[in-house]
């Protein structure tokens, strides 16, 4: 937790039971403690969206790849039609 060892906790209670008082240390406490859960929902919150429109846009580019891979194809084989057709002429024909 932050790099703070025991005897660092230990200190940094003491100066705060000194400088706050016992009746508002544990109001303090308290305070920073929700403070602490507000910002880590907002962490996990602003996380969460990110990888969610990083998903997003690589969903995009495996779409656009395969419509670009697609488009290939068909101008590849464009050509095919016509022979495809002049087949099921001859066989019908013989």
């Amino acid at each position: 937790m932050f790099g703070i060892g025991l005897p660092e906790l230990v200190m940094i209670l003491f100066l705060g039971l000194l400088v706050l008082g016992p009746k508002r240390l544990p109001e303090v406490a308290r305070m920073l403690g929700r403070f602490y859960g507000q910002l880590r929902r907002a962490s996990d919150d602003f996380q969460r969206t990110i990888r969610q429109d990083l998903e997003a846009i690589e969903r995009q580019e495996d779409v656009d790849r395969n419509k670009a891979v697609t488009d290939e194809l068909r101008e590849r084989f464009a050509g095919f039609d016509g022979v495809q057709t002049a087949i099921k002429e001859r066989q019908s024909d013989g």
